[in-house]
């Protein structure tokens, strides 16, 4: 029975990025084994001497340990790992990655290499149940924030865009090895990529395993959610700089103009200034927001100006109606919302790669 299991189970090889593992890491190999994979592939991210002992006890049970002299994140190691597996077994379905820690039981291993056979195309996720009062704040709150963000940004509504336990199609595998990000940020950046690359998505639930509040955990807060954000709060950013632009310029226009017209310089310099400050904010967006280089993006960022400028008008307008009060408020309301759609239809349309 047990060699029938090991023969049903080499479909997929099994990717363990690891940073300072612990016994966690040997129980999860362990059990693995036991339940019937054997093409295990580790890889060392940097970890320091204290680890030594784990990969020591590993040795024996896995099929591979690559190792990075210096720590260079979570994605790095997994790129690595793919390099492995698309160079050395080419002929297998694909790779399922599995955390360390031993937040993903072996029985949910199972389920999404049992998932992965079934729609061997898909990228399978391992989703977890965020809602428990058991789970973290921080991983509660950190969950809903990225949900949020890969819901704008790239129109994918999933249950848990973090989640470590992946199976990976090997068409896919190989196009990942390329995709920007090292560290957190590329586990976010390899679901944007699955709407490009049309790769369909299949999420499993699994559960939900966190001891002593998830402190083994090496996510940085603030500086891996920077990563993992950071295109949105570059745009934001970009907004920001922009509206001080818009300002600055009907500063400068309203100073230099006012001399030589009575009324009418009010109305030139709100054009001028918005002209300056929307070639502004396309040329930051297009360069260092989206880094694209899609043709024709300029009439199209322009369309988008004047259809968003024009749908605020409206929807202001229509509300007011409605209200009869709150005029400020409505607009503040409006252009908020309008601000996410236009980060979406910029990313996904205009800049698109």
């Amino acid at each position: 029975m047990q060699m029938h299991e090991v023969e049903t189970r080499q479909a997929y090889s099994i990717l363990i990025p690891a940073y300072n593992p612990d016994e966690a890491l040997v129980t999860l190999v362990e059990k693995l084994r036991a339940s019937g994979f054997s093409n295990i592939i580790v890889v060392n991210d940097g970890s320091d001497e204290s680890s030594v002992g784990t990969f020591d006890k590993i040795a024996s049970f896995v099929d591979q340990v690559l190792t990075h002299e210096q720590n260079q994140g979570k994605g790095a190691a997994i790129k690595t790992g793919l390099r492995y597996v698309v160079d050395t077994y080419p002929d297998k379905t694909g790779v399922i990655t599995v955390d360390a820690d031993g937040q993903h039981l072996p029985q949910d291993v199972v389920n999404v290499y049992e998932e992965g056979l079934n729609k061997p195309h898909h990228l399978i996720m391992g989703c977890r149940d965020f809602s428990g009062e058991a789970i973290p704040f921080r991983s509660r709150f950190g969950n809903q924030a990225t949900r949020l963000v890969m819901l704008i940004g790239s129109g994918l509504k999933l249950k848990d865009t973090q989640t470590g336990l992946r199976a990976i199609p090997m068409r896919y595998a190989r196009q990942l090895i390329d995709i920007p990000g090292n560290r957190y940020e590329f586990e976010m950046n390899m679901l944007t990529f699955t709407k490009r690359l049309q790769v369909p998505i299949q999420q499993t639930t699994i559960q939900t395993v966190y001891e002593n509040e998830n402190d083994s955990s090496h996510f940085r807060p603030i500086l891996d959610s920077i990563l993992i954000y950071r295109m949105f709060l570059m745009y934001s950013l970009s907004s920001v700089a922009s509206f001080l632009v818009d300002v600055g310029m009907y500063a400068l226009f309203i100073y230099l103009l006012s001399p030589y017209f009575d009324t009418a310089h009010v109305v030139i310099a709100t054009v001028i200034a918005r002209i300056i400050s929307s070639l502004f904010n396309y040329l930051v967006n297009r360069r260092v927001v989206f880094d694209s280089k899609a043709r024709r993006s300029l009439p199209k960022y322009f369309s988008l100006v004047v259809l968003q400028m024009a749908i605020s008008a409206l929807l202001v307008y229509l509300l007011f109606l409605l209200f009869r009060q709150g005029e400020v408020i409505l607009k503040v309301i409006v252009d908020s919302f309008l601000f996410f759609v236009s980060y979406y239809v910029q990313k996904r349309w205009i800049f698109k790669k």
